[in-house]
């Protein structure tokens, strides 16, 4: 996905999830007539209800539809919260907020014995003061969080130019490195490159194991290192042959649980361009062969 993509997806989250709670808020009495500057009509609070549960399932369909299960529900969840805040901080500046009140019959007041506990007036004022600000406070860090963790997504997003999108055998799936930089010197200078690699959610549970490496398998048991992590998103670090170059080939080898085995190879130019670039100026900087 690009990032204005992704930016869509997630102001359409935010945008559905705050005007179903708007929504929900006319369906009540007190909020109703505060935001119409009238107490709403039967038929006005059941279509309100109505209207609001929907756009929040949408919100959260949406984001399932076009993140997955487990982070459309948790992005979904934030951007909720982010809409219920901002609209506890717009309720009270409603323009109609007076004429709702007019409308609104006051009860008489219960007497209330006195008492000779003595507030300065300065004290309340100061507390009601940082209240404020500690919901403000509150306010910008939950929209900075949600910001941060936005634009992270995005970056990630662009630096999916070079995934790769295929089947093995049944099973469909794509392929990409976990970052654009260069080739990490480990132990002994031995060069590794870490991919993601990710199976459609029906696929997940007929394969058994998934190994990558480059240059092809010289047999069953040598098909390279096995990815870990989760079904849905599983890495792998790789270490790379100093003889790689541009058509160089990364083999992934995927095992089925009633043993079947496939495998798709690709060229490593179209799988990583800045790993060969970095392997082509290693050569010319140290004679490599």
């Amino acid at each position: 996905m690009s990032g204005a993509f992704l930016s869509a997806v997630h102001l359409g989250m935010l945008g559905a999830s705050a005007i179903g709670l708007v929504a929900l808020a006319l369906a009540t009495d007190r909020y109703g007539a505060h935001l119409l500057g009238h107490e709403p009509t039967p038929q006005q609070r059941q279509v309100s209800r109505v209207t609001g549960w929907v756009l929040l399932a949408l919100a959260l369909a949406w984001g399932i539809a076009m993140l997955d299960t487990g982070i459309g529900i948790t992005i979904w969840l934030g951007w909720l919260g982010l809409a219920a805040l901002s609209l506890v901080f717009a309720l009270p500046k409603w323009p109609l907020r007076a004429a709702a009140a007019v409308t609104q019959p006051r009860r008489p007041a219960k007497p209330i014995a006195q008492t000779a506990t003595f507030v300065p007036e300065f004290v309340s004022r100061r507390s009601t003061r940082m209240g404020r600000i500690g919901a403000w406070i509150a306010l910008s860090l939950t929209v900075g969080g949600f910001s941060a963790l936005l634009l992270e997504e995005q970056a990630s997003a662009r630096s999916q130019g070079h995934a790769l999108q295929g089947k093995a055998g049944p099973w469909s799936f794509t392929l990409e490195e976990a970052d654009h930089k260069p080739p990490e010197l480990v132990a002994m200078d031995i060069p590794m490159k870490t991919f993601r690699l990710r199976f459609c959610e029906a696929c997940d549970a007929e394969i058994r194991q998934v190994s990558l490496k480059v240059n092809r398998p010289r047999g069953p048991g040598a098909t390279g290192m096995a990815f870990i992590g989760q079904r849905w998103e599983r890495k792998v670090e790789i270490p790379l042959p100093d003889t790689l170059r541009a058509e160089s080939e990364l083999w992934l080898t995927v095992v089925g649980k009633d043993a079947s085995v496939y495998q798709v190879a690709w060229r490593m130019d179209h799988v990583s361009p800045s790993t060969v670039q970095w392997f082509e100026e290693q050569r010319k900087s140290h004679a490599m062969p």
